[in-house]
């Protein structure tokens, strides 16, 4: 692969999450009636993320897949820039329940992924699995952790509007745990093609999975 070729997919998605995220900006006082201060905090940060994974590939010397790269770089863009900026939280039904399924998704592999790069590659399938779910799980539960936090320190920092449904009479307590679930849902759906890609050898995945390392650099 050409030098020119490998600077443009390194940087390809920071530069796709910046232009969401200037249009997530220029768009949230035009789309929701209350404007969400922390938006303005929450969308340049989260825009970042996609530099984490040529600093690790620097630094760490870590190569992480570029299909994950891409998977995170889609969560960023359509959980904050489209999710709370643009407020799709609140105009489709159930998004978020989308959002933490589609985390479950990719967040499963990933930790597959390092548990191979840590020196696990050698462990069971099964307890490999189990590793993998427990830390779906946990992820999971820590961001409900997270929003819960904010919600209570800024009090105009509610994504989920868990408010508000406590003043109709719903159950935020319901609305946390389905979240958790469907992440586990989506875990057990990467369960399924891991299962067919063992099948059909390795053919679904190809080999992205295997951990790489880059060799020192001189």
């Amino acid at each position: 692969m050409s030098k020119t070729k490998t600077l443009v997919l390194t940087w390809a998605p920071f530069a796709v999450c910046l232009v969401f995220a200037v249009l997530a900006l220029s768009l949230h006082h035009i789309v929701c009636e209350e404007i969400n201060k922390v938006v303005y905090i929450q969308v340049p940060a989260c825009m970042l993320v996609p530099l984490i994974f040529p600093a690790l590939k620097k630094w760490a010397k870590i190569n992480v897949p570029y299909l994950f790269v891409v998977l995170i770089c889609v969560q960023v863009i359509i959980s904050v820039d489209f999710g709370t900026a643009l407020d799709f939280y609140g105009l489709i039904p159930h998004y978020d329940k989308f959002l933490h399924t589609y985390f479950g998704l990719w967040c499963a592999p990933l930790v597959w992924y390092f548990i191979a790069l840590f020196g696990g590659g050698g462990m069971k399938w099964w307890g490999k699995c189990i590793i993998v779910a427990l830390s779906v799980l946990g992820v999971a539960a820590l961001w409900e952790i997270f929003e819960f936090t904010m919600s209570l320190i800024i009090s105009d920092y509610d994504p989920q509007l868990w408010m508000a449904a406590v003043a109709s009479g719903g159950n935020p307590l319901w609305d946390t745990m389905m979240d958790i679930i469907v992440a586990f849902i989506g875990t057990c759906i990467f369960f399924v093609t891991l299962f067919i890609d063992y099948k059909t050898s390795g053919r679904l995945y190809r080999g992205t999975l295997s951990p790489e390392i880059s060799p020192p650099s001189e």
